[in-house]
């Protein structure tokens, strides 16, 4: 089989700053890569994925892009905002146990022009045939389907940019550890297959904040594992390489703790914003762990998604 070459992305955002976080009262020094300051409808992780997954639609010369995510998925917002970007029509199918409320995501989702369907937990296990079952019925179109979170081979080529822009920094400042959320896999990925390529020499944590350790060491190492075959990287990835951190998902995805919400207080009082699906429990299982380990100099990467801050209001005040 024939290796691909890398894509060109469809660049829309500019490298993120990278930001010690000041007053924070602790012997360990926390830097912030601020991905949440990427672009606004298009702010956080996503759009990196994006900017590949949807060059990757342009050359297969589709004109519809088809995803899917929870009701108040951050994928799916960045979606359906660079799609309207470049003229693409997007069709939304949205995770919910009951009747949504239109705010946060959801909301914007709406007003951007998505078409959306909803879906119920139990339908979702079988997302990617409903989806391609849907592309089909879709005359005169020509679909392009996203994974959930944009996770797959080519949505992870772009946290090997990230990581490419982070290493210069982490090898000046000699930095221990990057830390990340882990909900889908694709920035894990991205982010190991850049340490691999580029040879940065920092220990690489993720937090899950939903499924199981076991079921994202088999996600990432399938993803990176593709990556590597498809685009013919001259690197190795094994189980050993990847390093997950449990214990902070708490009752469940999207499902906010007490720990978690006065973490999410503390860092807006210094003002930055975290939400408390992916970066709030991420940060809140950071700070646990980095003392375990005694690191003296971390990263996080802020993975943005502070519109879905909106829906948990009751939550955090």
């Amino acid at each position: 089989m024939k290796k691909k070459k890398i894509l060109n992305p469809i660049k829309i955002t500019k490298p993120t700053p990278i930001e010690e976080l000041k007053n924070f009262g602790r012997k360990i020094k926390v830097f912030l890569k601020r991905d949440d300051l990427n672009g606004l409808l298009i702010s956080g992780n996503k759009i990196r994925k994006l900017e590949y997954l949807i060059a990757d639609a342009r050359n297969k010369k589709c004109d519809t892009i088809i995803t899917c995510g929870a009701a108040q998925s951050n994928h799916c917002r960045t979606t359906i905002a660079f799609c309207k970007i470049l003229g693409y029509d997007c069709h939304l199918f949205l995770r919910t146990k009951d009747k949504p409320e239109y705010t946060g995501n959801l909301l914007l989702d709406e007003l951007l022009g998505a078409t959306i369907r909803f879906i119920t937990p139990e339908e979702y296990q079988n997302r990617m045939e409903i989806m391609a079952d849907y592309a089909k019925s879709l005359k005169g179109k020509k679909a392009y389907i996203i994974p959930e979170g944009g996770s797959n081979e080519i949505g992870a080529l772009g946290y090997v940019d990230c990581m490419r822009e982070m290493a210069g920094f982490i090898k000046k400042e000699k930095v221990e550890a990057v830390y990340c959320a882990v909900g889908s896999g694709g920035t894990y990925s991205g982010l190991l297959l850049g340490k691999k390529l580029l040879q940065v020499p920092v220990e690489l944590n993720g937090v899950i904040v939903c499924d199981t350790i076991e079921y994202f060491t088999n996600k990432i190492l399938e993803i990176c594992t593709r990556a590597i075959d498809k685009f013919n990287f001259k690197i190795k990835v094994d189980v050993p390489d990847i390093n997950l951190i449990d214990g902070f998902v708490g009752e469940g995805y999207g499902i906010p703790y007490p720990e978690e919400i006065e973490t999410i207080k503390m860092l807006a009082k210094k003002g930055i914003l975290l939400e408390p699906v992916y970066t709030g429990k991420a940060f809140y299982g950071m700070l646990k762990d980095m003392e375990k380990r005694r690191y003296k100099k971390v990263l996080f990467i802020h993975t943005g998604g502070i519109f879905s801050i909106f829906a948990y209001a009751r939550d955090l005040i």
